[in-house]
């Protein structure tokens, strides 16, 4: 059994092993270098990924300003879901952070596998589904209503890990704060 089977076992524990076999297998790996382009922004998402080791950030660009959207590390899938699921032109980049290894399927792979056994493979689509919708809804609601310590308590609650593996300008462009306010936050933690 492969490191994939073994991950998507515990993911995805409720559905059978012949489900999660079939599954991990319809996944092929692929490796990245830092700095490299998963998703550029104009093209369609034709992949699902699930990183198995590395990091990755989903960015908008508008009037030459980023907007950085999310932060993927080990063991966590991304993708541009909208253009992923209506195979339309993604608005988005997912850049490597970090040299990166990554398991994709492909939007045809995963219609193959729905076509294969619709009740089952629709069913583990919708968990990931609504797994990916609770994820950004309580980034959104933090983003809107918390202030800059509890945004950032909030980051390193969910992902501890996370600070060490990205720059910190890059935490606070995402938190939507100065670099300067993230430090002062910071330090006011280790108080």
């Amino acid at each position: 059994m492969t490191e994939l089977h073994h991950i998507f076992r515990q993911i995805f524990s409720q559905f059978p092993e012949n489900t999660i076999m079939l599954f991990a297998d319809s996944f092929r790996e692929r490796h990245y270098k830092k700095g490299d382009t998963f998703l550029q922004d104009g093209s369609i998402c034709r992949n699902l990924a699930f990183i198995q080791k590395g990091a990755m950030m989903c960015y908008y660009v508008k009037n030459g300003k980023r907007y950085i959207d999310e932060f993927s590390l080990d063991h966590e899938f991304i993708t541009d879901y909208s253009s992923f699921i209506h195979q339309t032109p993604s608005d988005k980049t997912i850049e490597c952070l970090e040299d990166s290894t990554v398991f994709s399927i492909s939007y045809d792979s995963l219609q193959t596998l729905y076509q294969m056994n619709s009740v089952t493979f629709e069913r583990l689509g919708r968990v990931m589904s609504e797994q990916l919708y609770c994820q950004w809804h309580e980034k959104s609601k933090s983003l809107l209503m918390d202030d800059a310590r509890e945004k950032y308590l909030k980051l390193i609650g969910n992902r501890p890990g996370l600070p060490q593996r990205i720059p910190q300008y890059l935490i606070a462009e995402y938190l939507g704060i100065t670099p300067e306010s993230l430090s002062r936050v910071r330090s006011g933690l280790v108080k």
